[in-house]
């Protein structure tokens, strides 16, 4: 199924259902595998079809998502998702089958995500900043460039700081969470919180008892945001982390963050690929130390 560049196709925009899990899931690694692969980089997002599946399965299954696919003949031939777990919303992947890109598929599955956030506080997404299209994409529906970042993994040398402590998040701690999420974001993100406790290993960090950071899924980067009141207590985050379980740190850095950035080098970390953050309508920039997830 092709057609030249640039020519466009008759696309049918519906919800996604659970039918489509598997096509979504292969269509997002072929398409994921197709942009890495062209410009050189690993494809850690969607490395094989069943994390597609099973990424596919999670969003099109939870509620608090909206879940549409494109198709065409009655064919899927790509997928995208809105998060709606806060009152900022996230575009979550997009994806298109490589045999229909540059149809205007992308586009139109974007301005049905659209129309579903008219009316909230705002929009954002997480690019990669070498998927031109995209960004030419993205740039031309409404989104503005707001913040470089490197997606950063690894595990840091130093060892643990005794001043703070650095333990699982429960529960009990998403309040003072999500007052702290207000502080540095301007808006919480309680909902993602509550679904990183059913198994993406999210922490926190205290001193004095009191929590002064949070990592929400350590380990996956396209679902970890994180908080701290300043970048020490970041450090200490990160460091606690890594000490507390065996899966590699894996996070989204926005490389205005300097000092923290020259610090993860420091500490071994090592720079995977470029992304930039983009946002529609309001953005506050965040006032203390953070990184944002996947989405935003």
């Amino acid at each position: 199924m092709t057609k030249k560049e640039g020519e466009q196709m008759n696309v049918g925009i519906r919800l996604a259902v659970p039918a489509d899990i598997e096509t979504c899931g292969r269509i997002m690694h072929a398409a994921f595998q197709e942009i890495n692969e062209r410009h050189g980089f690993e494809n850690i997002e969607v490395p094989t079809v069943e994390s597609g599946c099973w990424i596919a399965e999670f969003l099109i299954r939870n509620p608090s998502f909206y879940s549409i696919v494109a198709e065409t003949g009655g064919i899927v031939i790509g997928s995208c998702f809105l998060d709606e777990r806060s009152s900022i919303r996230g575009v979550d992947i997009v994806s298109v089958d490589p045999s229909v890109q540059d149809q205007g598929v992308g586009r139109k599955m974007m301005e049905a995500l659209l129309e579903r956030c008219h009316g909230s506080r705002g929009v954002r997404l997480a690019q990669h900043t070498f998927n031109s299209s995209s960004m030419a994409l993205y740039t031309s529906l409404g989104f503005e460039v707001k913040e470089p970042l490197l997606l950063m993994r690894g595990r840091p040398k130093s060892k643990t700081l005794s001043e703070v402590e650095v333990r699982p998040m429960s529960s009990q701690d998403l309040d003072a969470c999500r007052a702290l999420c207000e502080k540095v974001y301007g808006f919480e993100r309680t909902g993602e919180l509550r679904d990183c406790l059913q198994g993406l290993n999210p922490f926190v960090v205290l001193r004095a008892g009191r929590i002064v950071g949070y990592s929400s899924a350590s380990a996956e980067w396209s679902a970890n945001h994180g908080v701290a009141e300043a970048e020490d207590d970041m450090r200490a985050l990160l460091l606690g982390i890594s000490a507390s379980m065996t899966e590699t740190l894996s996070f989204l850095l926005p490389i205005r963050q300097t000092s923290l950035f020259r610090w993860c080098l420091d500490q071994g970390l090592r720079i995977v690929k470029p992304m930039t953050l983009m946002a529609m309508g309001d953005y506050q920039e965040p006032m203390r130390c953070y990184f944002p997830s996947g989405a935003f």
